[in-house]
């Protein structure tokens, strides 16, 4: 889509991103470039990147970006493989609540990948490149039964070139949730046309039979939201989430905390096993009041027994 570069915004003091299309870019790529910006500058939301400006070089469209220091998803799994579950949840979590800002505003992202969801060191996650995004208040770029996107991610109905709603998006994040909690791709072969074989015939195996640990609640919404019949899937994603708070229940919201933590265990090449801390009463709060409740009854009996 194009070409990148690190740069420096003297105005401000502050590092930023600058995209420029190549040259000799057709048409077609130019209206991406083009919608990506509107995209992104219009429909603002925290786990976007925020397009500051929009202008021309050298007569090639150019656009300046938000400048986000850390990895994405598919630089952190090449690391390290797997994520702890709850490190992967909270990536899941923030990637579908920017899915559903862009389905309310009519945008199916149609390239949901590793690659494309970024976690940076703070731990604000952001959902990268909408330049194959399609507008549904729009005429689309691509002609019926064309294929967009990336082959080893897309649904069933992607790619047959059909055409999309929320539910694709839904089920290429729980592709990535997949293969981020188990560490390896149910459905990539060496080549292209094996992996559309397979992720046109064959189901996934069970989270839940194959890494110990995962509840049964959370393997069975992501088998769900990956199942090949999108009717069967979640509808859209405040659905999926709905459900993942019920198969995650307990957990604590303090997210982008806790994926810092995270980050900075991976930068220093230590293990990470810190679950998420919980909702509600302290546990210190629980174990003094089992204590305390221990002691009472304690005393109770042996005035009992007197």
């Amino acid at each position: 889509m194009g070409e990148l570069y690190l740069c420096y915004d003297p105005s401000l003091d502050r590092k930023v991103v600058v995209k420029r299309v190549p040259v000799g870019t057709s048409e077609e790529l130019l209206n991406r470039f083009h919608r990506e910006a509107s995209l992104l500058s219009g429909v603002a939301h925290p786990g976007y990147a925020h397009v500051y400006r929009y202008w021309l070089v050298d007569g090639r469209p150019a656009m300046a970006m938000e400048f986000i220091d850390g990895l994405t998803l598919r630089e952190i799994l090449d690391l390290r493989k797997t994520l702890p579950l709850d490190v992967a949840l909270c990536i899941g979590w923030s990637v579908m609540e920017a899915l559903r800002h862009a389905h309310l505003h009519g945008i199916i992202h149609r390239d949901v990948k590793p690659a494309n969801i970024l976690i940076s060191h703070s731990g604000q996650v952001k959902l990268l490149d909408f330049g194959v995004a399609r507008f549904e208040n729009h005429s689309d770029l691509t002609m019926p039964g064309m294929v967009v996107g990336t082959t080893s991610y897309m649904s069933a109905e992607q790619a047959k070139g059909e055409d999309l709603d929320e539910r694709s998006d839904v089920y290429s994040l729980a592709l990535c949730l997949y293969e981020a909690i188990l560490g390896t791709h149910p459905f990539r072969k060496d080549q292209s046309d094996a992996t559309l074989t397979a992720l046109l015939t064959k189901n996934a195996r069970s989270l839940w039979l194959c890494r110990t640990g995962t509840p049964f609640s959370l393997s069975r919404l992501i088998a769900l939201s990956m199942n090949r019949n999108r009717s069967r899937r979640p509808r859209d994603g405040s659905a999926f989430l709905q459900l993942l708070d019920k198969s995650w229940k307990q957990k604590g919201r303090d997210r982008e905390a806790y994926l810092a933590a995270y980050m900075a265990a991976l930068r220093s090449g230590r293990p990470f096993e810190m679950p998420l801390p919980r909702l509600g009463i302290p546990a210190w709060v629980w174990i003094t009041g089992g204590l305390f409740a221990g002691f009472a009854a304690g005393v109770g009996l042996t005035f009992l027994c007197r």
